[in-house]
């Protein structure tokens, strides 16, 4: 059985198409100062301040405000460009709208999107991996992040000593992975959930709303059994000390290295996402920092994929 994460889904790593067009005012003005001069040879610019510089110039400015609008209106037909308004059109193409929560808030741009590319994913019952993960997002607006799993067995003959104790048609069969579950059979699907409240974990709310939702009788494959659980969490403290280079701004690198450690903190909180010490301190060492004196956490954190990390306490300090 193949495993899948919802976080494995990635769009920041596309690279830029084509279709956006990298944009440069000096060239395009170039450009059009070369096809000006190419078509009035007699015309000489001694000064950038002649008015038909400027006049040239302006046309070059405008030209660059379109192509913008170009590139800005390509990024709209774009699932891992798109946003807002345009991301909602996206969706309809393929029958996915935004959520809205219970405390009314609208889903975000990015869970949307990654849900809109699961959208093929959801025409199936949720047999694949894809589509559990699909109608798991579905289920609850509160579903983070989501792990697929199952059991895995492998057969063995029957010795014969003990064949006449058993119907002519058994099997054996040993479990060599049982997915976290106590009494492993074959058909049980492993739904893990990481929640977006608190410390990730799911509610009970949310697992029954989950546990539901991949129940119905359109959705769940006739030979699976769905179990749902909650993500284990895996918590930690940062405590780091920093040296800075001299100058006034203190409070302001410290501020800058929270905002950014923060900022690291939430792309790592996801199903299965280590904690390693050297992305750490590539958060910890902005501008201004000459020196990271990391306290804790002292290794590498490990996290399993029904494990999420979550950081209990960030404190981050400047030594005298």
């Amino acid at each position: 059985m193949s495993l899948t994460n919802f976080s494995a889904i990635d769009f920041n790593q596309l690279p830029t198409p084509e279709l956006i067009e990298p944009l440069s005012f000096d060239i395009l003005k170039n450009n059009i100062v070369e096809e000006f001069v190419a078509r009035y040879p007699d015309f000489e610019a001694d000064l950038p301040s002649e008015p038909i510089i400027k006049l040239l110039e302006t046309f070059a400015y405008r030209e660059l405000l379109l192509r913008q609008r170009i590139n800005e209106g390509a990024e709209h037909v774009l699932l891992a460009k798109a946003t807002d308004k345009e991301l909602d059109y996206l969706g309809m193409r393929f029958g996915v709208s935004r959520e809205l929560s219970q405390d009314g808030i609208d889903e975000s741009n990015e869970r949307y999107r990654s849900r809109i590319g699961l959208a093929l994913e959801g025409f199936s019952t949720a047999g694949p991996a894809g589509a559990y993960v699909f109608h798991t997002l579905k289920a609850s607006s509160h579903v983070k992040d989501v792990f697929v799993d199952a059991p895995e067995f492998e057969g063995h003959s029957i010795p014969s000593e003990l064949s006449k104790f058993v119907p002519p048609d058994a099997i054996l069969l040993r479990s060599t992975h049982t997915a976290g579950l106590d009494n492993a059979q074959p058909g049980d699907v492993v739904i893990t959930v990481l929640s977006d409240q608190g410390d990730g974990h799911a509610s009970q709310e949310i697992i029954d709303a989950v546990y539901t939702h991949l129940n119905g009788e359109e959705i769940r494959p006739l030979t699976d059994r769905v179990h749902v659980r909650t993500a284990v969490i895996n918590r930690f403290k940062i405590e780091a000390k920093l040296e800075l280079y001299q100058g006034p701004n203190e409070q302001e690198i410290l501020a800058q290295v929270e905002r950014h450690c923060a900022e690291w903190l939430a792309s790592q909180y996801k199903l299965g996402h280590d904690i390693s010490l050297s992305s750490l301190y590539a958060a910890l060492h902005q501008a201004g920092v000459k020196r990271v004196n990391l306290i804790s956490p002292a290794h590498d954190i490990q996290v399993a994929s029904q494990e999420a990390p979550f950081c209990t306490e960030l404190n981050i300090a400047v030594e005298n």
